[in-house]
C-alpha cells in the first residue's frame, strides 16, 4: 500500500505573533486552495489522504484560530454581525458566519434562521438524538470517540462541541452570562446541560461536507 503524506507544516508554515481575523481567514483559504489542487489532480489514494488532511485542518484552524477571534462578541437574539467583536451575534449566526468566512458555500442568513436540528442536519453526519436531558449519555458518547468537532442543537440553542485532549468544550454565542461568544467546559455549561433535547452531529468527520468545502460546492440547507 502506498503511503501518501501531505506535510501541511511544510507547505503552510504558521504565522508568528498575533493574527488579525483577515489574516486567519486568508491563511485557511490558502491551505484550502492548495489542497484542492492536489485533490483534483490525485488518484483515489491521494484524494483519500487529502480529505484526512482537511479533517485535521478544519478541526485545528477553527478551534485554535477562527473561533478565538469571536470570543467576547456580544450575543443578541437578533444579532447577525459579519465581523467578530463588532456588533452582536445570535447563536445560529455564530455557527453559520465563521463557516461562510472560511469558504463553506452556504447562505449564512438562511442557515442561521433554521431550527437547531435543521442546522445540525445540514452540516453533520452520524446524528444522535438524545432526549430527556440525558447528559450522561451525551458525554459518554462524546468521550467514547476520537477528538473531533461536533455541532449540537438544543431546545432553543445551537453551537459547537469540541472533543479535545484537555476535555470537552461547548463553543457558542451564549445567552447566559457572559452573554457573548464563549468557550467553556461542556459539563458545566448551563446553556448546554439545561436542554431537554440534544441533537449531536459529527462536523469535522463529515466526509461529504469536507469534500464540498474543498471543491467549493454549494451546501443544500435541510428543511425543518
Amino acid at each position: 500500500m502506498i503511503r501518501i503524506v501531505i506535510w501541511l507544516g511544510f507547505l503552510f508554515p504558521g504565522m508568528v505573533g498575533a493574527q488579525t481575523y483577515h489574516s486567519v481567514l486568508s491563511n485557511v483559504m490558502a491551505k484550502k486552495d492548495s489542497l484542492a489542487e492536489v485533490y483534483r489532480q490525485g488518484d483515489s489514494l491521494i484524494k483519500e489522504a487529502v480529505v484526512q488532511q482537511v479533517e485535521t485542518l478544519l478541526y485545528d484552524e477553527l478551534i485554535e484560530h477562527v473561533f478565538p477571534q469571536w470570543y467576547g462578541t456580544e450575543w443578541d437574539y437578533e444579532g447577525y454581525t459579519n465581523t467578530p467583536k463588532q456588533g452582536k451575534v445570535a447563536c445560529g449566526y455564530f455557527v453559520s458566519t465563521p463557516l461562510k468566512h472560511i469558504g463553506f458555500q452556504v447562505n449564512r442568513y438562511k442557515l442561521a434562521q433554521k431550527y437547531s436540528h435543521a442546522i445540525v442536519q445540514t452540516l453533520c453526519s452520524n446524528i444522535q438524538y438524545i432526549r430527556r436531558n440525558d447528559t450522561e449519555k451525551l458525554f459518554s458518547y462524546i468521550q467514547s470517540g476520537p477528538n473531533q468537532l461536533y455541532v449540537v442543537g438544543l431546545d432553543n440553542h445551537v453551537g459547537f462541541i469540541s472533543r479535545e485532549a484537555t476535555g470537552i468544550y461547548f463553543i457558542h454565542s451564549s445567552y447566559i452570562d457572559p452573554v457573548a461568544v464563549v468557550k467553556e467546559r461542556a459539563q458545566s455549561s448551563q446553556a448546554l446541560i439545561s436542554s431537554d433535547l440534544f441533537v449531536l452531529g459529527h462536523f469535522s468527520k463529515n466526509t461529504e461536507l469536507l469534500k464540498k468545502w474543498l471543491l467549493g460546492e454549494n451546501i443544500v440547507i435541510k428543511t425543518d
